[in-house]
């Protein structure tokens, strides 16, 4: 009769178990932080597109609101100390704040200044915009926000309550709409103030580099 030998599986040794974690775990070291440049690559390049079709659509409202773009060129109201870097140079220099799309309550683009429509958002200069780029002034758009969520590094001074301040940058949640003093429009991502949005990165017409390097 023939006889069968027992066959044993013989598994991993526990060094060798050490050394495919080791092995992994460098290559998870490697790849993680590729893997995080593209996904912060990929957030800037919906923020450079979105800042483009943003303003699209304030060139399609200032077409139909005339009205609206005298008062965009005449506001001298609130103004911020804004810099922006563009291969390797640094450009400091003033802007007037004229719109943004505030997150709270509803995130559409509003605002206060003079001509350019009602404060809701829902006419005027800001019904344009908020309908070219499909925002409700009723509900809550989350998809217009900035994907690229990154504070900027170092301070900035601003007016609080009568008194300036210094204060560290927070992370970008909106848009803002600027004006320089040459009459020259600007959109730049911004983070939370309590008067819609102190703008940290210019976006359009010209990126920061740290949306293009």
């Amino acid at each position: 009769m023939k006889e069968f030998k027992e066959t044993k599986n013989k598994g991993f040794s526990l060094i060798e178990l050490i050394i495919v974690v080791c092995i992994l775990a460098v290559l998870i070291g490697i790849i993680s932080p590729l893997f995080i440049k593209q996904i912060e690559k990929s957030k800037k390049s919906k923020d450079m597109f979105t800042a483009d079709q943003i303003a699209k659509a304030c060139s399609v409202a200032f077409a139909t609101n005339p009205d609206a773009y005298d008062a965009f060129m005449s506001y001298k109201g609130l103004s911020a100390q804004v810099s922006a870097t563009v291969n390797g140079v640094t450009e400091s220099y003033k802007v007037y704040l004229i719109v943004s799309n505030e997150s709270n309550p509803i995130n559409c683009f509003h605002g206060t200044v003079s001509q350019l429509g009602r404060s809701d958002g829902s006419t005027g200069f800001y019904g344009t915009v908020n309908e070219e780029l499909g925002l409700s002034v009723k509900k809550y758009n989350s998809n217009i926000n900035p994907k690229y969520k990154k504070a900027k590094a170092g301070t900035r001074t601003r007016n609080k309550g009568g008194k300036t301040v210094v204060e560290n940058y927070g992370e970008l949640d909106t848009w803002r709409l600027c004006r320089r003093e040459d009459g020259t429009m600007e959109i730049w991502a911004a983070d939370h103030t309590a008067y819609g949005g102190y703008p940290c990165y210019r976006v359009w017409p010209t990126p920061d580099d740290i949306y293009t390097k």
